[in-house]
């Protein structure tokens, strides 16, 4: 009898271990099993003067080695814009420095290296220094910069110590620590260098730098109605590329759980001499190797990967809709991964699927799609950039417990309009903005991302979306 009660206790141990193995590891499998996804294999057609945008020394080279190596070998231009000097990451610095408890002259210190590490690697990609250049803005949080340290008045403190750049070879010389001075930094640069093609990071990549550069390029083009060619490419997703070893033989894919969105997938195929100057590229980067070398190592692949978006367009009616013919007139702009997260898995009513919307008169209606019913538990966050001719505007509204709540973030912060309802049936929520569109509005920028007790569950990619 024992016996037998042994055997089923242990029976139901490895069915639970078996269950909680496949929630954990199933966009892994996927990534592993099911290769391949949406994928075209054709010339990517650049022009003159490429600007390819990294948020740390190292990017560059994982995202575009080899399209930088193909920019190069037909007399076309480079330029390497870096955001960040990559100084705040806390393990590589414990370990290449040998200490444990590292002060803000020890990321100072691994920032310098990094520079050095990446002019290093963009000379064996045959960049010139000059074609280099580094902002130097704080590693860990462009994210921050981007939503909450926006205003010269609210100056972000780096790891580094800082709350301005400290390196002098910083694009600006102690540039402050706030988003609207990116936005200064990267306007002046795009007038500059004129780029007819501008290469950034995914607006799917999951590392807060990469998805918060990403959408500071996106405001820059969008502000200054600047026309270029726009390529992504993407680092950090799951574990992507799959798998993290050294597959010099193999393709490289996008992740499962990224096919069948939105994103137009192009391979660049390399040439084994590009495959290797792509390789002596990395090895630059001996901080990074020391503690990211599988990782590294996977993006040595026979192909590089490109992505490119189309942008939405706003679907406008002229009479006010009844609430229940909403869903009949509204569009999808964004399409987002769901189940790719534990958290995502048991946590189904914070997992985004979808945010769509559309516009009557100056009446703005935003669809937020879940992928199990709308909780009270959670809390439902709409970020939205207005963008007038010659202003941004902002709104971030929270819908929680049926409320709505406004946050003002920047000096560019709206007032939550009064009005301001909701609606709630099954896993969709509608939230309704009265006389929020003005005439002159040209776009939308929009996320959305949901948190359970201060704990973020899923985040959106930053969209575009034309009003006109």
């Amino acid at each position: 009898m024992l016996r037998v009660r042994l055997t089923r206790r242990m029976t139901f141990g490895l069915i639970l271990a078996l269950v909680l193995f496949l929630l954990l590891y199933k966009p892994y499998l996927a990534d592993l099993l099911l290769p391949g996804g949406n994928v075209a294999v054709q010339p990517i057609q650049m022009g003159e003067r490429t600007l390819l945008i990294a948020p740390h020394p190292d990017d560059e080279t994982l995202g575009g080695a080899g399209l930088i190596q193909k920019a190069l070998a037909v007399g076309k231009r480079v330029k390497v814009l870096i955001m960040t000097n990559g100084d705040g990451f806390k393990g590589a610095v414990e370990a290449n420095e040998h200490i444990l408890s590292p002060l803000a002259a020890d990321y100072r210190r691994m920032g310098e290296k990094r520079r050095l590490e990446s002019l290093e690697a963009m000379k064996r990609l045959g960049v010139r220094k000059e074609d280099v250049t580094f902002l130097g803005y704080p590693d860990g949080g462009m994210n921050a910069l981007w939503e909450s340290n926006w205003d010269a008045a609210n100056l972000y403190l780096a790891r580094n110590g800082a709350k301005r750049s400290p390196y002098d070879f910083s694009f600006e010389q102690e540039a402050p620590y706030c988003g609207e001075n990116v936005v200064k930094n990267l306007t002046s640069i795009l007038h500059d260098y004129r780029p007819t093609d501008i290469v950034y990071p995914d607006p799917n990549d999951q590392h807060p730098d990469h998805w918060a550069t990403n959408a500071f390029i996106q405001y820059v083009l969008t502000q200054q109605r600047y026309q270029a060619k726009e390529w992504t490419y993407l680092v950090h997703r799951g574990d992507f590329p799959a798998p993290w070893i050294y597959e010099p033989n193999h393709s490289l894919y996008p992740p499962h759980a990224l096919t069948g969105l939105d994103t137009n997938w192009l391979s660049l195929p390399l040439s084994k001499a590009e495959e290797q100057k792509k390789s002596e590229a990395l090895s630059a980067y001996a901080t990074q190797v020391k503690v990211m070398d599988p990782f590294l190592d996977a993006f040595i692949r026979t192909n590089e990967l490109v992505g490119t978006y189309d942008t939405p367009g706003l679907p406008a009616i002229e009479e006010f809709p009844d609430v229940d013919a909403l869903n009949q007139f509204s569009a999808t702009f964004i399409h987002d991964p769901v189940g790719d997260t534990i958290h995502r898995e048991l946590n189904q009513d914070a997992d985004i699927s979808a945010i769509g919307g559309l516009l009557s008169g100056r009446h703005l209606f935003i669809r937020l799609d879940t992928r199990g019913p709308i909780s009270k538990q959670t809390a439902y966050n709409l970020r939205i950039r207005f963008f007038h001719p010659q202003n941004v505007y902002r709104i971030d509204m929270t819908f929680q417990d049926a409320a709505l709540t406004g946050r003002k973030y920047a000096s560019n912060s709206l007032d939550q309009p009064l009005d301001s309802t909701f609606q709630v049936k099954g896993n969709r929520l509608w939230i309704f903005l009265p006389d929020i569109v003005t005439t002159d509005t040209t776009d939308l920028l929009i996320s959305a991302d949901t948190m359970i007790n201060q704990g973020q569950i899923d985040k959106t990619a930053w969209r575009l979306v034309r009003v006109k």
